[in-house]
């Protein structure tokens, strides 16, 4: 067969189908009712439309000036059983979970609020919640939060999502075992894209039964650059094994020449209870050696508990203000020192603060500050002056509500700001490390009457280590 005869063929073929197409679709189409047809004398560009209750609709060019028949006045709630209807009815996967689609609806809702920390908690992810308050889970070990509009290297597209990343291994957990770093970006647990992944959501999905494998994809920064396109990243797919992780939230150490160096990591319902103790210690000095000066250090301290936060405040503020909130009616309500607990500590003292300190971190801190009960020292917090309640739902999950700002005593608002240090000390790698870099040293030479509030540092890579 030449060429030509094929090149015959085929148009015989194709015209064959054609023709039978159209007789198929001429037969079926006289079953349905004419305002159901493609329109005979319209444009072939005519919008085809189905409506949610299944049919057919086929609109002119001059039917869309006008025509289109809708109620202006429909419930907003309405039109959300409409959408739900016609995706169980249209969609082209036949198992719709409603019980998926409700949630995303919830968190549609709350994200059009434009807070990202009002939110909805599944009934997993607020017993996850509830528990990790008590002070112990299994887990990885690592404190975790969000970033907003992330991007990095390819792998992790889509860029311009939110990404959860690690604040900060616990010591001596599976996270830290792994060598997982603070500043580590999750994209993906276990498989699964973390892109848009809310927190709660994050921790659910890590978290389970003790001694089972979850596989963690982390993209770490390698250097930085004002140029994107020269930063580098390693991906990294790194497997762990849950453990039970049993968070004391204080941690009380002693440096050369009786300074105390008292570690506050979060804000949890052992929190109060474990910090009275410790600042009793620092009372009474390290073996008989009277305290020189206290090192309040809550770097990396997400927060928590508001009346947790309330609570080491009174230890060292015996009356008056500890915070003060201001609720969406514009009054403001102040949250005292708590009688009984003030400890009229006779020492010079300092706080430490990052940019991860946040929430109550950031209450305490300014506090402190504005009553001149103590020196803050390293970088501006990351400001979060939000108070959120937990509103239990019947399903067993929960809303996080934004409810009101906190202001300082002094009613500075932080929001976007944070706390401002008295002395800036950025932090080095020794820092970021162990905690033990030129922040910590900062501190140190200031209670030994080596620096001023008024000194300010850079720190750099050869920075002294604290021992």
């Amino acid at each position: 067969m030449n060429f030509k005869t094929r090149g015959l063929n085929v148009a015989l073929v194709a015209l064959g189908l054609s023709a039978a197409f159209g007789a198929g679709y001429s037969t079926r189409a006289s079953q349905y009712p004419s305002q159901w047809r493609w329109p005979e004398q319209s444009s072939a560009r005519a919008p085809l439309t189905r409506t949610a209750d299944g049919n057919f609709m086929a609109q002119n060019a001059a039917a869309q000036k006008g025509a289109r028949s809708y109620k202006p006045d429909l419930k907003p709630y309405e039109t959300l059983d409409e959408v739900r209807r016609a995706i169980k009815e249209n969609f082209v996967q036949t198992k719709v979970d409603d019980t998926e689609i409700t949630y995303g609806a919830i968190r549609g809702m709350l994200r059009a609020l434009g807070d990202r920390f009002t939110r909805y908690m599944t009934p997993q992810d607020y017993n996850e919640f509830l528990v990790s308050n008590k002070g112990e889970f299994t887990g990885i070990g690592a404190r975790i939060d969000v970033k907003d509009e992330y991007s990095g290297s390819p792998q992790a597209k889509p860029w311009g999502a939110s990404r959860p990343f690690i604040v900060e291994p616990i010591a001596g957990g599976p996270a830290a075992r792994a060598g997982i770093k603070r500043g580590d970006v999750i994209l993906a647990i276990d498989g699964r894209s973390t892109a848009d992944m809310s927190e709660d959501a994050t921790v659910s999905y890590i978290r389970g039964t003790r001694g089972t494998p979850v596989t963690l994809k982390i993209e770490r920064k390698l250097n930085t650059s004002k140029n994107p396109k020269d930063i580098k990243y390693d991906v990294l797919d790194i497997q762990l094994k849950r453990d039970l992780i049993e968070m004391h939230p204080v941690t009380l150490e002693w440096l050369p020449g009786g300074i105390a160096w008292l570690k506050l990591e979060e804000f949890n319902e052992k929190t109060d209870n474990e910090f009275g103790a410790a600042l009793k210690k620092v009372a009474a000095g390290n073996g008989g050696t009277p305290s020189k000066g206290l090192i309040l250090d809550m770097r990396s301290n997400p927060g928590g508990l508001l009346n947790a936060a309330v609570d080491v405040g009174s230890r060292f503020i015996q009356t008056g203000p500890i915070v003060i909130t201001r609720e969406r009616s514009g009054q403001e309500r102040p949250y005292n020192a708590e009688k009984g607990r003030f400890m009229n500590l006779k020492m010079p003292v300092t706080v430490l603060v990052d940019r991860y300190s946040a929430s109550a971190a950031e209450i305490v801190a300014g506090a402190l500050k504005d009553k001149n009960k103590a020196t803050i020292i390293g970088e501006p917090s990351f400001g979060k002056a939000s108070v959120q309640v937990l509103v239990d739902l019947k399903n067993g999950g929960a809303l996080v509500i934004t409810t009101a700002k906190y202001l300082t005593p002094s009613k500075q608002d932080i929001s976007d700001k944070g706390i401002a240090p008295d002395i800036v000390v950025q932090s080095s790698e020794e820092d970021e490390k162990s905690g033990r870099g030129a922040v910590l040293q900062k501190a140190v030479d200031f209670l030994n009457g080596k620096t001023t509030t008024t000194d300010a540092m850079t720190a750099k890579s050869d920075a002294r280590r604290v021992e």
